[in-house]
C-alpha cells in the first residue's frame, strides 16, 4: 500500500478527505490527518508517506513551506496541493515546487480520482513491489482514458464552465490564471486535444441542445443564453455540429418526445 498523509485546517474537510474518499481503490492508506503544517511534518519525518496533499493556506507554516521542507527531506515524495478558487495564483509557486496536482475546493470527487490515479500510476511504475494499481483498466482490460490533470486547465475548465454565456475571450482567462495568452492557448489545445475557440464552442453548443430540448424558449433566445448574439453564425456553428439546425434539431426532439411535458 502506498502511505498518504493529509494536512488541512479545515475539519470537515479532513474528515471528508481522509474518510469519504476512495484511496484504497488506488492503492493507498492514509496515515495521518492533521491541522496544521507544523504537525504533517513531524508526521511525515515519523511515517515517510510516499505523498502528501495539504491545503495551501493554514496558519503558521502554510502549505508551501511545508512542501519546501518536505522536499528537502524526501525529494521523491508526491506534492499534491489544495486551495479555494481565489487562491489561485498560489498554484503557480506550487507547480514551480514541482508538486503533482492542484485541486480547486470545493474538491469535485472526479478530478479527485483523476489525480490520485496518475499518482498511484507513477508511484506503480517507480514502487513495483508495492502492488498493482487495482483500479487502473476498466472491464475489457483496457487503461481508461487519460483526462487532462494541469492544474491550469482545471481551473481554466471551471472558468469556462461559469461564463460561458458571456463573451469570453482567451485573453479573459489567460489573465485570470495569470497566464501569457500564447502560453495559455499552447497548453489548452495539448491538454484538451482543440483549440480554446472549439472547446468553447462545443461547450456552448452542448448547452443549446439541452435548452432546445428541456425549454420552450425561442431558438434566438437560446442562442443569446448560450454566448452567441449573432444568431446566424449560432444557427450555422450547431449545423456544422449537428448536422441539423437548431429548430430541426428541436423538432425532432418534439418528434420523440424529448420535449417538456411529453410522457416519456
Amino acid at each position: 500500500m502506498y502511505r498518504v498523509l493529509i494536512a488541512d485546517d479545515e475539519p470537515y474537510i479532513r474528515d471528508r478527505l481522509a474518510n469519504h474518499m476512495p484511496w484504497s481503490e488506488f492503492g493507498f492508506e492514509v496515515v495521518g490527518s492533521t491541522e496544521s503544517g507544523e504537525q504533517a511534518l513531524e508526521l511525515f519525518l515519523s511515517a515517510k508517506p510516499h505523498a502528501l496533499l495539504t491545503d495551501i493556506l493554514m496558519p503558521g507554516m502554510n502549505g508551501l513551506q511545508l512542501i519546501q521542507a518536505i522536499k528537502e527531506h524526501e525529494p521523491a515524495t508526491k506534492l499534491l496541493v489544495m486551495s479555494a478558487y481565489d487562491d489561485f495564483k498560489y498554484a503557480q509557486q506550487a507547480i514551480r515546487l514541482g508538486v503533482k496536482g492542484y485541486l480547486l475546493k470545493p474538491i469535485i470527487r472526479d478530478e479527485f480520482v483523476e489525480l490520485v490515479r496518475s499518482v498511484a500510476e507513477e508511484l506503480q511504475r517507480e514502487l513495483p513491489s508495492l502492488g498493482r494499481l487495482s483500479s487502473s483498466t476498466d472491464g475489457d482490460g483496457q487503461e481508461p482514458p487519460k483526462k487532462p490533470g494541469n492544474a491550469y486547465i482545471l481551473a481554466a475548465k471551471r472558468y469556462i464552465e461559469e461564463h460561458y454565456e458571456e463573451k469570453l475571450k482567451l485573453e479573459d482567462v489567460a489573465q485570470f490564471l495569470y497566464m501569457n495568452p500564447n502560453y495559455f492557448s499552447s497548453v489548452f489545445k495539448r491538454e484538451m486535444g482543440l483549440s480554446f475557440v472549439d472547446y468553447v464552442n462545443e461547450l456552448r453548443i452542448r448547452k443549446s441542445m439541452h435548452l432546445l430540448l428541456d425549454t420552450d424558449e425561442k431558438v434566438f433566445e437560446v442562442s443569446i443564453q448560450v454566448g452567441y448574439n449573432n444568431f446566424s453564425y449560432f444557427n450555422k456553428l450547431f449545423k456544422r455540429m449537428n448536422g441539423v439546425t437548431p429548430q430541426a434539431y428541436r423538432e425532432q426532439g418534439r418528434r420523440s418526445g424529448k420535449w417538456p411535458g411529453a410522457s416519456s
